[in-house]
């Protein structure tokens, strides 16, 4: 019945390539130009909020361009996302867990996070792999 889209497996990867990759560049470079408060909202120094929006920007960069470029540069930018997403759920949820909007989590609940995380370890194993 579906097969029809069969043909185009190989190009299923782009769709998450492409969401997570801009999610991260946007959030990261909206949090570089408010890194102060981006560091203070997750408490965090301000060395480990600059540290965690340049892995944010590089990270997403390579994943939406490792695919024309090298597969190792796609796992580098995975890596580089999933400690973004351990710290940001640590911070922000932890003790507080949620996977629904709260007056606390008034954007989402855990979930996004969870979810990009996830998407994040996914890319990290498969690479460039169709």
């Amino acid at each position: 019945m579906f097969s029809f889209l069969d043909d185009f497996k190989p190009y299923g990867h782009w769709l998450l390539r492409i969401a997570l990759g801009s999610v991260f560049v946007i959030h990261g470079i909206g949090n570089f130009m408010n890194l102060t408060g981006f560091a203070t909202a997750i408490n965090v120094p301000h060395m480990v909020g600059l540290i965690l929006v340049i892995a944010e920007i590089v990270g997403g960069v390579l994943v939406l361009s490792g695919s024309f470029m090298d597969d190792k540069l796609t796992r580098v930018g995975a890596m580089l996302l999933i400690p973004v997403m351990l710290v940001v759920m640590y911070t922000m949820y932890w003790g507080d867990i949620s996977f629904t909007l709260s007056k606390v989590h008034v954007m989402s609940g855990l979930e996004s996070l969870l979810v990009m995380f996830l998407v994040s370890l996914y890319v990290l194993l498969k690479g460039n792999k169709t």
